[in-house]
């Protein structure tokens, strides 16, 4: 078979592949967390394994991927081994895995259609990553035992993301192909607009100019959820869409607070913060973030959400693992609680905390007794040798229960565990003594405080 034979018969099988199944795939099952764990730990090496076959085997091919809206060949192989960890995550579902990925091939596929070059280079490429992929995890499936099955899985995945990648791509191009070149201008703007400072070929207001667009001093970005395509909104022609299906978009320039009345009423969009021109990057990035909690169940589907008002759920889960590293430390006994004797404690201690100490206005807050607040708080510091709260640590406690006490937390179960593990090691002996302490509560319970 010749080269043109194979690449023809490659091609054929991917875009068979994304024809028939869903262009947000849901993978079979989630991988078991220490398999999870182990991927994570070799994607580095298989996405320098990748990134070498790629420029090696596509010399000439490279410089078109490279600066592709500001992503490398690297970053492009990342995200899409990332991503293909991702959708067997069991905390994760397959259409909000791949959803940025979709949106990246398909700005890859319109680059191609701007720029003239055939898709077939982009299939090579794809083809090559996907058999370093193959090949490494045959290996590490006879070296460590795995069920054939699960090797099948994964190698039809591999492909099947593949297929997805190569669809999007197809997509992009196609609609490329067929726009106005003011659209394409504004396209080039908006691509920019978002982009990092460095990344961009040519200044932002030479690109304004081109596409007939006052740049505005200010802007934020409406994050809209995967499916909600801007064009079934009537939206002013300042306005700058991103019309993938995955991941769609809106520039909004010049917004006013709390925000234009003709923002779309979709519900689970996500406002990112007003940033300069310049940095659209940072609105776009936590405008994701914020649809990603809203998604989850974390963060209220408010018609949009506006991440300036949500900054202390948005920083907790931004920093999990440190907040990890130091909820035991500040918490300590108190995660060793059950349930239902440690959340009315927490949420205490954290609106306490945002009441400024104040008993009074707490127990307003919660529309409880007064006494019952200094009762809970009398606990805390008991439970804590006095530790908690500790005056000068008030914003870090503040983070750390915000991230405990959210209903996302709820999904991640094995934060959780651990969280309580670090506080039984540094708990020791006194661990000991606080369920025997406890034990002792059983047999002859406190009297609970006289209320008012």
């Amino acid at each position: 078979m010749t080269p043109t034979h194979e690449r023809a018969a490659r091609t054929n099988t991917h875009e068979r592949a994304a024809r028939t199944k869903d262009p947000h795939p849901q993978y079979a099952a989630p991988l078991p967390g220490e398999m999870r764990r182990m991927l994570l730990r070799h994607m580095p090496d298989a996405v320098d394994e990748m990134e070498e076959a790629v420029r090696t085997g596509l010399p000439h091919y490279t410089h078109i991927v490279d600066g592709t809206y500001g992503y490398s060949v690297r970053q492009i192989i990342d995200r899409t081994v990332n991503c293909f960890i991702s959708v067997h995550d069991s905390g994760r579902h397959g259409p909000a895995a791949t959803a940025e990925i979709i949106a990246l091939y398909e700005r890859i596929g319109a680059r191609h259609g701007r720029l003239g070059c055939p898709l077939d280079a982009l299939r090579d490429a794809l083809d090559l990553a996907g058999r370093v992929a193959c090949r490494r995890l045959i290996k590490d499936a006879y070296r460590l035992h795995w069920p054939a099955p699960l090797l099948a899985t994964l190698t039809e995945d591999t492909f099947t993301l593949i297929g997805t990648a190569i669809a999007a791509a197809t997509r992009g191009y196609a609609e490329e192909s067929h726009r106005a070149p003011l659209d394409v201008q504004r396209d080039r703007l908006r691509d920019a607009l978002i982009a990092e400072p460095d990344d961009r070929d040519r200044p932002l207001a030479e690109l304004a100019a081109a596409a007939d667009w006052r740049l505005p001093g200010t802007l934020a970005v409406l994050a809209l959820p995967p499916g909600d395509h801007p064009q079934t909104h009537v939206l002013p022609p300042e306005v700058l869409a991103d019309r993938s299906p995955a991941a769609p978009y809106l520039i909004l320039p010049n917004p006013r607070t709390p925000g234009p009345r003709w923002l779309p009423k979709t519900k689970g969009a996500a406002l990112g913060p007003v940033v300069p021109a310049d940095r659209g990057a940072v609105s776009l990035r936590w405008a994701r973030r914020g649809l990603d909690l809203v998604e989850r169940g974390t963060l209220p589907a408010d018609t949009p959400l506006r991440c300036v008002d949500h900054v202390a759920v948005l920083t907790a889960f931004r920093s999990g693992d440190l907040l990890e590293a130091a909820a035991a430390e500040l918490l300590g006994p108190l995660l060793e609680l059950p349930p239902r004797r440690r959340e009315p404690l927490l949420e205490t201690l954290l609106v306490y905390l945002r009441c400024g100490d104040n008993a009074v206005l707490t127990a307003e807050r919660l529309h409880v007794h007064e006494q019952t607040v200094r009762y809970r708080l009398r606990q805390i510091t008991q439970l804590t040798d006095g530790n908690c709260p500790d005056p000068e640590r008030h914003l870090e406690t503040m983070l750390v229960l915000t991230r405990l006490l959210s209903p996302g937390a709820a999904d991640e179960g094995a934060g959780a565990r651990r969280w309580r593990a670090k506080a039984r090691a540094r708990a020791g002996v006194r661990a000991g003594a606080g369920e025997a302490g406890d034990a002792a509560a059983r047999v002859h319970p406190p009297a609970r405080p006289k209320q008012a």
